[in-house]
């Protein structure tokens, strides 16, 4: 962490702004009684189910759960730390963050990071310088406008050339003060294998920057521009760069993709600029075979439609249907462009237009089941299922496919489609993929390592205990009143326990805080969800304190109470009524005592 923000600094940051008006930023919100309604910006869908309290300076999703303050909210827009949307917000409310003095592990880190990114940005200054204005990057530019790209387009995506000497980068950033260790840090020079000396990793290749989504050069893709091998090399991993969580041109792509809440995912570089420089600006690409998914985490935070546009060779294909599985278990709605064969979208676009792209390729892009249907119907020679072999064989590649499908109405119409594709009856289709499930489910469970979940971890929150936690994150005075007669420990949900202790603490200490504080104190995304949801919530009555605190635990440990009982009751059943008839008098005593305790509870008297 490279500061120490203190508690004041956070509340003094976050009273500069309206959380209201952040998030209008992102989408549009309407008044609607004291709170403000609008399209969640982190989920599709067609009714505002998105909540903003203007009073509380929190929002809440009643349809995907996501829920917040002014800082989660930052986080997740922007894919930013806790101190890195701290340090954005200072900025924009003109806020000086004070800085304390860094451990020893954390000024190395920093300064190495530091480094590496002025090695890259000069690095990227003197490709581009290369490529504009030496005679060894005239080819180069020859042949990017050759491919159509233009000079705005090369200068905005910052494209440039390494020279085919062995050794001219490394001259230039050695030349600026920077030793070889930090030069091989970045990636960008190799060790000899005789260790006698380095030599530039990229040679006589065209240069694509690859930025962070604050647009730093983190890293490079290099393109041949002759038979050369391997067509493509790219920077190796390094402290400012994985390529696993991040995605090229995504920081020119991210807010078309929010508006549009839709992005076009391609293979290549130049698939990328060619789309941008003709208007087609959501769009990125993969850094790799295949998207992973830190990668698809990022992309559903921008967008909720994620269209795959790779290249329509076999490997493109493969590409395609892994990406598309990491992409819809992310939550994103996945579509398949189809290419025509042994073009790529650069190509496309450039000889047709991109118009004709939009129209021919991208609207016609097919849901993620129809694709896997089609291609596993290609798979067989487009079979006309005369034979029972036939059917019975494209059936059981189906099934898997159908298995995953979560909508019911979304099943029962590709299950027609596949009744009627192959002329099988509909019920009958249906019962093979009861017993498709069954069976998948047997085996889950039988690999599983821990069947048995502890009940305090499997019981879903008593409702008692829900109505409790409400009035202690609503009003701080009934948090005093509900710790004299119920522990943390008599929360049997755990989630709700871990809460529970949290504000205890703040109690002993007789601290004071805010709802918005409070939340900072957890880092668990869906621990912060519940509190806010549960904050939002307008099912309890405020106004008489006292008679939820009676009623609730009363409830509560009358269900303690049932609990011990159920407990007994499974012990009795196990033992043996001969050979234990003493220990078995021994729990029907002990369970009646527990019967008529629960049944004498009455309320509680103040102290």
């Amino acid at each position: 962490m490279e500061y120490f923000v203190p508690e004041e600094t956070i509340e003094e940051i976050r009273g500069c702004f309206n959380l209201v008006d952040i998030i209008s930023d992102y989408t549009k919100l309407k008044k609607s009684g004291r709170n403000y309604m609008g399209l969640c910006p982190f989920h599709s869908e067609k009714t505002p189910s998105f909540t903003v309290s203007s009073e509380r300076q929190l929002y809440h999703c009643f349809g995907c759960g996501a829920g917040g303050n002014l800082f989660t909210f930052i986080m997740s827009m922007e894919n930013l730390s806790f101190m890195e949307a701290v340090r954005l917000l200072a900025e924009r409310a003109g806020v000086s963050l004070p800085e304390r003095k860094l451990s020893r592990e954390e000024k190395k880190v920093k300064v190495i990071s530091e480094e590496l990114l002025k090695i890259n940005d000069l690095s990227m200054k003197y490709f581009q310088s290369v490529l504009f204005k030496t005679d060894v990057g005239k080819k180069a530019l020859s042949y990017l406008k050759e491919r159509g790209l233009q000079e705005q387009a090369i200068k905005k995506f910052h494209i440039g050339f390494s020279p085919p000497s062995w050794d001219s980068l490394k001259k230039f950033l050695k030349n600026k003060g920077f030793s070889e260790s930090s030069i091989e840090k970045a990636g960008l020079i190799v060790l000899r294998s005789d260790k006698s000396g380095y030599y530039d990793r990229f040679r006589n290749r065209i240069m694509f920057p690859i930025f962070s989504q604050h647009n730093q050069a983190i890293g490079f893709g290099g393109r041949v521009i002759d038979d050369s091998q391997p067509k493509y090399l790219n920077s190796p991993e390094t402290p400012v760069y994985n390529k696993r969580k991040n995605l090229y041109a995504l920081n020119f792509a991210r807010f078309k993709m929010r508006e549009k809440d839709e992005i076009v995912i391609f293979e290549g570089y130049l698939d990328v600029i060619t789309a941008f420089q003709n208007g087609l600006e959501n769009c990125a690409a993969s850094l790799g075979t295949s998207l992973t998914e830190e990668q698809a985490k990022v992309l559903r935070r921008n967008a909720s439609r994620v269209i795959i546009a790779y290249d329509s060779d076999t490997a493109g294909e493969s590409a395609a249907w892994r990406g598309m599985d990491i992409l819809s278990s992310a939550g994103c709605r996945v579509k398949v462009a189809q290419m025509p064969k042994d073009q790529d979208p650069d190509e496309f676009i450039r000889k047709r237009g991109i118009t004709v792209f939009n129209t021919e390729i991208i609207q016609k892009a097919l849901p993620l089941v129809d694709y896997k249907l089609e291609k596993i119907h290609e798979s067989t020679g487009n079979s006309t299922f005369n034979t029972p072999e036939e059917k019975i064989s494209y059936l059981n590649k189906v099934l898997p496919v159908l298995a995953d499908i979560k909508n019911n109405v979304e099943l029962e119409l590709y299950l027609q489609k596949v009744s009627n594709q192959i002329g099988v009856d509909l019920n009958t289709l249906k019962s093979e993929l009861k017993k498709y499930k069954l069976k998948k489910n047997k085996k889950s469970r039988g690999s599983a390592q821990d069947d048995i979940v502890p009940l305090k971890k499997a019981l879903k929150p008593p409702a008692a205990e829900k109505q409790l936690l409400i009035l202690m994150l609503k009003s701080k005075e009934s948090v005093e009143e509900v710790k004299k007669h119920l522990d943390a420990s008599d929360f049997i949900f755990e989630p709700y326990r871990l809460i529970v202790e949290k504000l205890y603490a703040l109690k002993d200490k007789n601290s004071d805080y805010s709802i918005n504080s409070f939340l900072d104190l957890f880092t668990d995304s869906e621990t912060k969800k519940m509190i806010v949801s549960l904050t939002m919530a307008d099912n309890i009555d405020l106004d008489n304190c006292e008679k939820v605190i009676t009623d609730c635990v009363k409830k509560i440990k009358r269900y303690q109470l049932s609990l011990k009982r159920k407990e007994i009751e499974g012990k009795i059943q196990e033992m043996d009524k001969e050979r234990d008839a003493g220990e078995i008098r021994k729990l029907l005593e002990k369970w009646s005592e527990l019967k008529r305790l629960e049944k004498d509870i009455v309320p509680y008297r103040r102290e």
